[in-house]
């Protein structure tokens, strides 16, 4: 998590992982976020980490709230 430097520590982007699928690793981040329903939320990064030839080993993204 990264965090917005105010002191009160709270979080201001959320990183979810999975070994599955990008869906899978977006729910995780939405999850960490403990978001209202309805909170907008952002993908501000994506990583995927591969293996083998060309198959994919894991998904990583990091969530921040905003959105318009």
């Amino acid at each position: 998590m990264s965090y917005d430097g105010n002191g009160r520590g709270e979080p201001i982007a959320f990183r979810g992982e999975s070994p599955d699928s990008l869906d899978d690793a977006i729910r995780a981040a939405v999850h960490a976020s403990g978001a209202e329903p309805g909170t907008r939320l952002v993908v501000t990064h994506i990583e995927v980490e591969t293996i083998d030839d060309p198959n994919v080993g894991s998904y990583r993204v990091i969530l921040s709230a905003g959105g318009g």
